[in-house]
């Protein structure tokens, strides 16, 4: 009777377990802009601030097909992780099939306003799916552009740099193309604030 017992206090703790697991958003989000809502999970780091945990990671919510139709590889993907005590950056870097463009994608638990503040010298205001956003290009820091937008945890940002086939630096006019259209796709997977 009482390995009966054993064996049903293991199951049941075996089905909790399993029903308390995390999945990362599987589903596909066509051009559509419909809203994708992924799954929140414990943040792989937790700094030791009482800063916001960081709710969407970049490594495990872009799903490969997002990558894929923002022009970048999966499979190159490698962590890029910054977690001082005081804050956490979460992110994957990521390049193109051509090796063209290489890029960050960082989640943090920053304020907008800190973001605001750090950069202001070299950032316009923007929007991007109706998130305040910045879009930071500095002619001092050559083949770069940067651009931020608001979450309900902080921040969330894409850091990108060309890599042109030839010797020299690209025409300016190159080094932020696209990228608002790269952060318009992902922004379809942050959480939206309630």
């Amino acid at each position: 009777m009482n390995r009966t017992r054993e064996v049903i206090g293991v199951a049941s703790v075996a089905l909790i377990l399993v029903g308390c697991g995390t999945q990362a958003t599987t589903g596909s989000a066509g051009s559509d802009n419909s809203e994708v809502q992924p799954t929140i999970r414990v943040p792989r780091h937790v700094d030791k601030s009482d800063r916001p945990q960081v709710t969407f990671d970049p490594c495990l919510d872009i799903p490969d097909s997002a990558l894929i139709e923002a022009g970048y590889n999966p499979a190159t993907e490698k962590n890029a992780d910054f977690t001082p005590d005081e804050y956490t950056f979460l992110g994957c870097s990521y390049k193109t099939p051509q090796r063209l463009y290489g890029m960050n994608a960082l989640s943090g638990n920053i304020t907008f306003a800190e973001e605001e503040e750090k950069s202001r010298e070299h950032s316009t205001p923007i929007e991007i799916n109706g998130r305040r956003g910045l879009l930071k290009f500095n002619s001092g820091v050559t083949n770069s552009c940067d651009l931020s937008m608001e979450t309900s945890y902080g921040v969330f940002g894409l850091t990108r740099s060309i890599f042109p086939d030839y010797s020299g630096a690209a025409p300016e006019a190159e080094w932020c193309a696209g990228l608002e259209d790269t952060a318009r796709i992902f922004e379809r997977y942050i959480p939206k604030e309630s």
